[in-house]
């Protein structure tokens, strides 16, 4: 069997930054590995080379399996920092597309923003590029339902830079690849990629990173190199396992890093579900407006209609019975009735004055809690119509039960409560 070459010198290591990040005990790790073959064309009889990549298992799982990473050295990765006083992520999708519009005429590159930290309503965060042609990986069957997520090689072993403050370079090592990460304070600042030629290929790329941090000024830190390449069994390896829960105790944002195809396609989904509701919650929208201002229309026209009946009807009595009336009147059609029975002298037929008056005073006599005020008394041959006031609503039904005695019929009107006087009435009674 042979393992990953962990190369740091024999340093150890003292982390302190522990919090309750994600675990990765269950997770089986995974690398792509290219092999090329030389096929022979019959019919044009020229030799192609053709490059087929396939999976192959770095450790398995310590737990029972549940997820699957696999590392891959991404020749076109390139990263920068981002900042924005909003939080959402389709937003944040749009602003970056912006921001590297200037440069699709190279070709087209993959956003992957992931979100460090937020401020108030603001995040910042690292955005990663890729090719597209990077992202077309082999997906093995027992695969599917699985959660599955990719990673540049060289990130998860940001935890073996502890002793220099997380100040230094991370680099993968396999048969192809040399990709590098440079990091400042736990912080990823680049990341190169170069092809494997020989041993010193890795040497080479140190000193071209203490070439860069001497020009700009920046920290070299310490290095670790992990050498992936070879043929191993692959069994659950604690040691590196535990280098990689080390590395997101430190930078919990790992664990939401995923440059696969399928996460830019379940982000591009989002946005096309996110522009469907908005689209569809604007026509809704504009659709409520149009019913809500037809209805308030509507309901305009239906009361100038009222107003004007009423207007007329008013207009109608005062002009016909009461030409000296000034003010409103409530129930012009019940007064003109009234005012025709007594133009018709049926008013002394059927029920005399007399006889209502005194059936009037039986009613007082006969309870005297009866606390009813009378402001107005219509006479006509067909009856009576009263209006007056009453502290609650049980006298006022009294009231009318008791002139249901003397009347065939007795029926309130225009019942409502007036603050200070109490409830007011109008009493229709008919003989």
């Amino acid at each position: 069997m042979k393992k990953p070459n962990f190369n740091l010198n024999k340093l150890k290591f003292n982390l302190t930054s522990k919090t309750n990040a994600e675990s990765f005990d269950n997770t089986e790790f995974r690398r792509i590995v290219e092999t090329s073959d030389l096929v022979h064309d019959r019919e044009t009889g020229e030799e192609e080379t053709i490059t087929r990549k396939s999976v192959r298992v770095m450790s398995s799982s310590i737990g029972a399996r549940k997820n699957f990473v696999t590392l891959i050295p991404m020749r076109s990765l390139s990263m920068e920092d981002f900042s924005f006083p909003f939080s959402n992520s389709t937003k944040i999708r749009e602003a970056l597309k912006l921001q590297v519009m200037p440069f699709s005429a190279a070709g087209d590159l993959e956003i992957f923003p992931v979100v460090v930290s937020k401020v108030g309503r603001g995040v910042s965060g690292i955005v990663w590029y890729v090719s597209p042609d990077e992202l077309n990986l082999p997906s093995p069957l027992h695969d599917v339902g699985a959660m599955n997520k990719v990673w540049p090689a060289p990130l998860p072993f940001v935890s073996r830079l502890a002793s220099y403050g997380g100040t230094g370079v991370t680099m993968w090592v396999d048969e192809e690849n040399v990709s590098s990460i440079l990091w400042q304070s736990n912080k990823p600042i680049l990341s190169r990629w170069r092809k494997f030629v020989d041993e010193t290929s890795q040497e080479k790329e140190l000193e071209w990173f203490d070439s860069y941090c001497k020009a700009r000024e920046l920290e070299r830190g310490g290095n670790f190199i992990l050498n992936a390449g070879g043929d191993y069994e692959a069994e659950p390896d604690e040691e590196f396992v535990e280098m990689i829960n080390d590395s997101v105790r430190i930078c919990p944002w790992i664990a939401s890093v995923n440059l696969s195809r399928t996460a830019i396609e379940g982000a591009r989904d989002l946005e096309r579900v996110v522009r469907l509701l908005t689209r569809a919650a604007s026509w809704l929208l504009v659709f409520g407006v149009i019913t809500l201002g037809t209805g308030l229309l509507k309901w305009i026209r239906t009361q100038d209609q009222t107003r004007a009946l009423r207007t007329r009807s008013e207009n109608f009595y005062k002009a016909t019975f009461d030409p000296q009336h000034t003010g409103r009147i409530s129930n012009p059609v019940t007064l003109a009735r009234n005012k025709i029975s007594e133009i018709a002298g049926s008013g002394n037929e059927g029920h005399p004055i007399e006889e209502v008056l005194a059936d009037m005073g039986e009613i007082f006599a006969a309870d005297k809690n009866m606390k009813v005020t009378l402001d107005t008394i219509r006479y006509s041959g067909e009856g009576i119509d009263c209006t007056g006031s009453a502290p609650d609503m049980t006298t006022i039904l009294n009231f009318r039960r008791a002139w249901a005695e003397y009347a065939s019929v007795a029926q309130l009107d225009n019942t409502q409560f007036v603050s200070g006087i109490g409830y007011r009435f109008d009493l229709r009674v008919r003989w």
